[in-house]
């Protein structure tokens, strides 16, 4: 017991160090949100179909949340086989090839994405893979899109895709239908699903399987926000205060206000809170030490 309590002066420094760090850290998020809400209520809020020509070029390098919705202007065109889709806003070319690779200990044959190693098996049998061929990797392609007369930029589309391919999430991807493929491009034939190159039924070493993934611009017809800054008729990411979002689910300037921002608010909440808790327990062990030492004094 004796040892317990020589040990809380030192957990009351390390306490009131912890609440100070997380003081100074809820400082910077509660004005990172003040900020951002500054940042907001200093932009022009715009309806993308009222716009003029005369107000664009008023507006050129401001700030602005525009309202209103999608219109594609030119869908994602493959380059290598052609394929396209009149409402595909964004289209992921998702490329394998037949070859060589490793499941276990196990040498085995089958479509993969990408150039796998080659590879050494039992008995020192070597396999090595055909090269991959150029310009067939796997590839995401965007549309350029429009809201109203304002064009946005990539920094937008890409919103859309939820990180994916990096984060892996594939909603709100649907899986083109063989019927809409592109047919006998570059050698490639349908089959099995998908568009190969080679004989389906019988794949050999560096045949090629191309399935197409893409987002519909029916999934978006809808009014959306676009906040960011206009540049020569393009909506795009604030340069100083990386400023750049989209956002549904929002009828009014105001619900985006609050929605946008929201992170930020929920962060500087829950810091106040820790360094609230934190105080307390440093307040606590630090009463417990001054009773407890009081009590040691009065007892000599």
């Amino acid at each position: 017991m004796k040892k317990f309590f020589g040990m809380i002066p030192t957990a009351s420094i390390v306490l009131a160090i912890v609440t100070v760090m997380f003081a100074v850290w809820g400082v910077y998020q509660n004005n990172l949100y003040k900020r951002v809400c500054e940042t907001f209520d200093g932009a022009a809020q715009l309806e993308a179909d009222a716009l003029t020509p005369a107000q664009m070029n008023a507006l050129n390098g401001q700030l602005v949340c525009l309202k209103g919705k999608l219109t594609l202007q030119n869908a994602p065109k493959d380059p290598m086989t052609g394929f396209t889709l009149p409402d595909a806003l964004v289209l992921v070319r998702k490329t394998e090839m037949y070859q060589y690779s490793l499941s276990g200990d196990e040498v085995v044959t089958g479509f993969y994405e990408g150039q796998q190693a080659n590879i050494v098996g039992k008995n020192d049998e070597s396999y090595e893979n055909p090269v991959f061929p150029e310009g067939f990797y796997s590839l995401m392609l965007l549309a350029d899109v429009s809201v109203g007369p304002v064009k946005l930029a990539d920094d937008f589309i890409y919103t859309f895709t939820n990180g994916y391919p990096y984060l892996e999430d594939t909603e709100g991807f649907v899986e083109a239908a063989p019927g809409q493929s592109f047919g006998n491009a570059r050698g490639l034939a349908r089959g099995g699903g998908c568009d190969v190159r080679g004989d389906p039924e019988n794949p050999k070493l560096g045949d090629l399987r191309i399935r197409y993934e893409y987002i519909p611009l029916s999934q978006h017809d809808g009014s959306l926000f676009f906040f960011g800054r206009l540049s020569g008729g393009v909506l795009g990411a604030d340069d100083t205060a990386n400023n750049v979002f989209m956002t549904d689910g929002c009828d009014t300037f105001e619900q985006v206000r609050e929605k946008i921002p929201g992170s930020r608010k929920q962060d500087a909440a829950g810091l106040n809170l820790i360094v609230a808790l934190a105080a307390a327990a440093a307040v606590i062990v630090f009463v417990a030490v001054t009773v407890r030492n009081r009590k040691r004094g009065a007892g000599k």
